[in-house]
């Protein structure tokens, strides 16, 4: 049995990015089911929503998403995205993401318009913003000595206590697991 603070399952943006700000005082260990760059998070090619231009506003953001949401949407937690988004989309800048910028602009985003907003506001890395995204996450966490990353390993079942408190998972490393020696 190998023993961490955190045990993170998938190496996508929520993965990255939790465990680059675990990282920082704590043991992480991140458990992926292929090689660290092969996440849904790299494919993605559009963007990400965020309210940047002086002519939007969270409370338009916000409306937009809860129509779109055809009221499936946890109205509390569509307000927490929206309103954090910007400090968000500012730690990436600071890790070294760069997104599309206006053309002569060194300041102003080129704001995409996608379905179910009524305003500009998808910031992109022209056609490969996850890949950017995830780019930088990588090479972020890499910079930490206390990230252990188990590449080709799948959790197979979680370990619970008896109040089903998660305290651990059993992991599979799926090379040894395919590989059989000839003999």
């Amino acid at each position: 049995m190998i023993k961490s603070d955190y045990l993170i399952i998938g190496s996508g943006i929520a993965g990255l990015s939790f465990a680059l700000k675990a990282s920082k005082n704590s043991s992480v260990f991140l458990v992926t089911k292929g090689a660290l760059f092969d996440s849904s998070t790299g494919k993605a090619q559009g963007g990400i929503c965020c309210v940047t231009d002086k002519l939007d506003s969270f409370e338009e953001h916000i409306n937009d998403t809860l129509i779109s949401g055809v009221g499936l949407c946890n109205s509390k937690m569509v307000e927490r995205m929206v309103v954090e988004a910007p400090e968000r989309i500012q730690e990436l800048i600071a890790l070294g993401a760069k997104f599309t910028k206006k053309n002569n602009s060194d300041t102003e985003f080129d704001l995409g318009l996608e379905g179910g907003h009524s305003k500009r506001r998808i910031l992109h890395t022209k056609d490969t913003t996850g890949n950017e995204i995830e780019n930088i996450l990588i090479k972020n966490i890499k910079k930490h000595k206390n990230v252990t990353i188990y590449e080709e390993h799948a959790a197979i079942d979680l370990i619970l206590d008896d109040n089903g408190v998660c305290h651990g998972a059993h992991v599979l490393n799926w090379i040894f697991f395919l590989w059989t020696p000839k003999v």
